[in-house]
């Protein structure tokens, strides 16, 4: 098989070690713009790059989500739960969507956040997301698998070098996941674009 055992399982381990902040890891107490940086490195922060680009959230950041109107204005110089949660959302959002498309998804949670129990309202939702994530994260190890299988098959050349073969192959394997990404990101497009208008 060109997929050998141990960087199958090298992959599935990436995809299940993703991290994400839990709601019950999430401070009860508001948090300073700087323990909100710090917070986020502890729990999300990469292992590679440079420091700029480890850091998951950035003050910087922070204060672009809230210019952009991703993120609310924080109360006095504190961010609560609710800011945690949609900064979280935005961390993963922003790696396939612009931040206009993003602003435009999150529009109708900003819109509802000055009612009192909003925040009841975006853990709840949160918590949702969450637990799709995992069931997300087991339909697509199924589909490496299957995945794996149909391409063992393709190029099947007893003249190629084993290792030139297995290059070809894990283009082809390559190349189908990207395919697969850029149609989903397409379908993500084009229901915000149907369904999530601003006013502005």
């Amino acid at each position: 098989m060109f997929m050998k055992e141990d960087l199958l399982t090298q992959l599935f381990e990436l995809i299940n070690n993703s991290e994400d902040i839990q709601i019950d890891e999430i401070p009860e107490y508001h948090l300073y713009i700087s323990q909100l940086e710090e917070f986020f490195d502890k729990k999300l922060k990469k292992s590679n790059g440079d420091e700029d680009e480890r850091k998951t959230i950035s003050k910087t950041m922070i204060q672009n989500y809230i210019k952009d109107g991703l993120l609310m204005p924080p109360e006095g110089k504190s961010y609560n739960s609710s800011h945690v949660i949609l900064l979280s959302l935005i961390y993963n959002l922003k790696y396939i969507l612009s931040i206009r498309d993003i602003r435009r998804l999150l529009n109708p949670i900003l819109a509802d956040i000055e009612h009192e129990d909003s925040a009841m309202g975006i853990e709840s939702l949160y918590e949702s997301y969450l637990e799709l994530k995992q069931d997300s994260i087991q339909i697509l190890i199924s589909s490496l698998e299957n995945l794996t299988l149909k391409v063992d098959k393709q190029i099947a050349d007893a003249n190629k070098p084993e290792e030139e073969e297995q290059q070809l192959k894990l283009l082809l394997f390559i190349s189908a996941l990207v395919s697969e990404a850029n149609q989903r990101k397409k379908i993500a497009e084009f229901i915000i674009e149907k369904y999530f208008n601003l006013d502005n």
